[in-house]
């Protein structure tokens, strides 16, 4: 092989190999500095609005085919197993439910992220009206997105409904349940906002 050739090719190996060694210490500062591939999950993922509307369809889908099943995996097992009368309450929401579904409203979408010791664990503070063909219902989430330290931990800690009917705060103020975030669900519980903006607890 003439010298020049051998030059052009070790040179072309070189080239190739600081190439490769530079895409290397690239990719590991991005992991390092963010989150490893938890960068390219949130990269391509939903907006936290799409998200949350995604994850209230997939709850009143439950609700209109009556899917216990599906309703229990949507909470939280780490909060399930807290909670002695859980399918009770699942029973008690099937009735209190009523009607086709016809559209939701959302009013807010509350974020908090957490990032501690390499866990990332987000949560959405949801509130929206659901109006089927009987009636128009009031619902909150305290929903845990995501926690890459514990799976269990996933899902809907706290759910509250109310019919707007029964809801003294309907329609101008946004649905937060009474504001206590307790575990599980919670039915037709509110608080009322009075004119010097105290609130005043119903159960």
């Amino acid at each position: 092989m003439p010298l020049t050739n051998l030059m052009a090719t070790l040179t072309g190996k070189k080239m190739k190999k600081v190439f490769v060694l530079a895409i290397a210490i690239i990719m590991a500062t991005m992991t390092a500095l963010l989150g490893g591939c938890t960068f390219f999950d949130d990269l391509f993922a939903p907006s936290d609005n799409e998200d949350a509307d995604n994850k209230l369809q997939a709850f009143v889908d439950c609700l209109r085919n009556e899917d216990r099943e599906g309703i229990k995996a949507l909470f939280a097992q780490n909060k399930i197993a807290e909670i002695s009368n859980f399918d009770e309450s699942i029973e008690e929401l099937l009735l209190y439910y009523d009607g086709e579904f016809k559209s939701f409203e959302r009013h807010s979408t509350g974020v908090e992220e957490d990032k501690d010791s390499g866990i990332v664990r987000k949560w959405y503070n949801m509130s929206y009206d659901v109006t089927t063909d009987v009636a128009i219902y009031r619902m909150a989430f305290y929903w845990c997105a995501k926690d890459t330290g514990d799976s269990g931990n996933v899902g809907i800690e706290s759910f509250y409904i109310i019919k707007a009917t029964d809801d003294p705060n309907y329609p101008q103020y946004t649905y937060r349940g009474d504001g206590l975030w307790t575990p599980g669900i919670n039915i037709d519980k509110t608080h009322e906002v009075n004119e010097i903006g105290n609130k005043l607890w119903k159960s």
